[in-house]
């Protein structure tokens, strides 16, 4: 790859700060001053589209952590199929352009089992890459992803199975062994709503990605769709004969899937007014 065309990038948005949000405007100015490196203009367009320049400006401070860049490098393999070493080159280069500095990514190894201070049955990193929250039989601990120093023990009176951030990193979700959904404030660990009515034990919660909903499946067999604003639930999603284990959010929010050890992926298109009362059913076989 040709680092000239990463210059000509950071004078453009040197002088133009609000380009990256324009890939169409960012394309024709690349074409105009670096038309000869179209492979390397195609990869910092990819990235402006895939929203890499806006997800590093989130950031705070001037270092770029390994495990934002390792998020971003994966989105772009992910939805655009470009190959490794071009998703690392435009995240570097972006945050490069940004006046950001991408973090060495050499790390002592990590001993996950020492973690937890319990059985662990999930982890999960908050939207700007600084926080791990891991879900354990003795509540959801909170480390620093680049220290990984202990922050704080979200003490949740029962094993915690599950845990979620919201997309913009101010609360956390956790499902628990007691029938309960929790909703945790990050900054400090105040304990902000309880989502009850299940009778078993909630495996997974997911937000959705505008922040409003949040899902939760559970033992009984069902998916929830809560409220975040209020804790309203909206609706009981009841087509699973066993444990829902797992579910996701598209990335707009309108289609959701649920997992179950029935053998079978539901996907649930949203279509409601308010957020939550009607749905339609699709069925996929595993």
């Amino acid at each position: 790859m040709n680092d000239a065309v990463l210059e000509t990038l950071k004078k453009l948005v040197t002088q133009d700060t609000d380009l990256y949000t324009d890939w169409r405007r960012l394309e024709g100015f690349l074409r105009d001053y670096a038309g000869q490196h179209r492979r390397e203009v195609n990869v910092l367009v990819m990235a402006a589209r895939e929203g890499v320049p806006a997800e590093l400006l989130r950031v705070s401070g001037s270092e770029v952590s390994p495990l934002v860049v390792d998020r971003l490098v994966r989105r772009l393999y992910e939805h655009t199929g470009i190959e490794q070493a071009l998703a690392e080159w435009a995240v570097a280069g972006w945050a490069a352009a940004l006046g950001k500095m991408v973090a060495s990514r050499k790390r002592a190894p990590i001993r996950w089992a020492c973690w937890g201070k319990g059985t662990l049955h999930e982890i999960a990193l908050s939207p700007d890459g600084r926080l791990l929250a891991v879900a354990s039989t003795q509540g959801v601990y909170l480390y620093n992803a680049e220290t990984l120093e202990k922050v704080r023990l979200i003490e949740t009176n029962a094993r915690a199975v599950s845990v979620a951030f919201s997309p913009d990193g101010a609360l956390l979700a956790s499902g628990s062994g007691d029938r309960t959904v929790r909703l945790w404030r990050v900054a400090d660990g105040t304990p902000l709503r309880t989502l009850e009515g299940r009778t078993d034990g909630v495996q997974s919660v997911a937000f959705a990605p505008d922040g409003a909903l949040l899902a939760s499946g559970a033992g009984d067999h069902t998916v929830r769709l809560w409220q975040v604003a209020d804790g309203r639930l909206l609706c009981t999603l009841t087509e699973h004969t066993d444990t829902v284990e797992s579910i996701a959010f598209a990335p707009d929010g309108e289609l959701l899937a649920s997992g179950s050890l029935d053998g079978t992926v539901q996907l649930w298109m949203i279509a409601c007014s308010s957020r939550g009362s009607k749905e339609t059913r699709r069925r996929w076989l595993t």
